[in-house]
């Protein structure tokens, strides 16, 4: 059954909706968020345990009142955006998959033009599973690519081959879904600029409709953080980094995939929804281990152990790891960084009023800096990051943020 071909005319509480699938065939060493090997004999308790959430959510969402005098963040409409996300929702059977989708439209009605993302790695791609994610409205697929080169995938811990990867990219240019994004990674370890190139130019003649562009990240608590050859190779190969981004954003341009934010390059029409979304400061509710939800000003995160979500989920209590009323000057500094990140820019005058906020001469000149360096530039009121500005995205967001004070 194809979810997607309803519409119920009533208003959904957000317009997206994360599911994490935490399982994977094996856990990358470079991995941060809440993963776990795949055991099949866990599926079952775990969706059904995201099924329970997601019911009580609503419910929850029901029964509390609005203040009508708090600013919304979100249109009242219908559900805009799916995201499967992960960990490896490609370890799912579709009988798994359905059950969390129809838990979805019976909680959240769908707009008929809904976006349902789905991630997959390239070993569990084949033409069967693909036509069934098709027919229960499954219509842009996110492939974990990351690279062309063998001994670059094998750095990584990925468990595909370059082979696989071809494979499944010619599975899904002759499936029913011909919307879908490509992860490419740089800054890997042994990585040339020439090796990156490479693969940038492969990306390109397969055509996706878009691709995602991460420099690899080292992060304390995993095994990449803690061996001490990768973070000494990341510390002294930020120049060749650079180099790896600034060339590619070039590439992709040339070659007619517009830049949106940061990391995302698209065909024309073909940006993620759920990035739209989230960027533009929209409201979403994710659902399973580790996710994250914003709404009415609220952030919460979930428990990032299976075994204490299900157990919580099980006494009837919220699976909520932390959970923080986000204060004004936090808003400011989420939209001011949001809007940074994406290549519009942001309205700083509207900003400004929005929140109550008056830069001083040192942001101005902060400003002129970034300007006469070719890292920023105006267009009209929109302050807009240039690719060599969008490296240093997060520094330009804290020096932006002046002293809370009353226009």
């Amino acid at each position: 059954m194809n979810f997607a071909d309803k519409n119920q005319k009533i208003i959904s509480s957000v317009p997206a909706v994360y599911l994490h699938i935490p399982f994977c065939r094996e856990i990358c060493p470079f991995c941060s968020f809440a993963v776990r090997r795949d055991r099949a004999n866990l599926h079952g308790k775990y969706i059904r345990g995201v099924v329970e959430e997601i019911k009580r959510r609503a419910e929850f969402l029901k029964e509390t009142p609005q203040n009508k005098d708090e600013e919304k963040l979100s249109g009242e409409n219908l559900l805009e955006s799916i995201y499967f996300g992960g960990g490896t929702p490609s370890r799912l059977t579709i009988p798994e998959l359905s059950l969390l989708l129809r838990e979805v439209r019976n909680c959240f009605p769908w707009s008929d033009n809904i976006e349902i993302s789905f991630e997959m790695n390239p070993e569990d791609v084949n033409p069967e599973y693909l036509s069934d994610l098709a027919e229960i409205g499954v219509n842009r697929l996110s492939l974990g690519g990351q690279s062309f080169h063998d001994s670059t995938l094998k750095q990584l811990g990925r468990c595909h081959s370059s082979l696989d990867l071809r494979d499944a990219i010619t599975v899904i240019a002759n499936s029913p879904i011909n919307n879908w994004n490509l992860d490419l990674m740089f800054g890997i370890p042994e990585q040339s600029v020439l090796m990156f190139k490479n693969d940038v130019e492969e990306a390109l003649s397969c055509e996706p409709s878009h691709i995602s562009m991460y420099g690899l990240e080292i992060h304390e608590k995993t095994p990449f953080g803690q061996n001490k050859q990768i973070r000494k190779w990341e510390s002294e190969h930020q120049e060749q980094f650079e180099e790896m981004y600034l060339w590619a954003t070039e590439r992709f341009k040339k070659a007619g995939l517009f830049q949106y934010e940061v990391s995302n390059f698209s065909k024309k029409d073909k940006e993620g929804q759920n990035n739209l979304l989230v960027w533009s400061g929209q409201e979403y509710l994710g659902f399973g281990v580790g996710a994250h939800s914003y709404h009415n000003q609220t952030r919460w995160g979930n428990v990032r152990s299976l075994n204490t979500y299900l157990k919580q989920l099980e006494q009837k209590a919220w699976p909520v790891d932390f959970e923080e009323r986000l204060l004004t000057e936090q808003l400011a500094a989420e939209f001011l960084m949001l809007g940074l990140r994406q290549c519009k820019g942001i309205n700083i005058e509207d900003w400004q009023k929005r929140f109550g906020l008056h830069w001083q001469k040192q942001q101005h000149n902060f400003v002129n800096g970034l300007c006469d360096e070719g890292r920023a530039f105006w267009e009209d009121q929109y302050l807009c990051l240039t690719p060599k500005g969008m490296l240093l995205a997060d520094r330009i967001t804290v020096e932006l943020m002046p002293t809370f004070s009353k226009i």
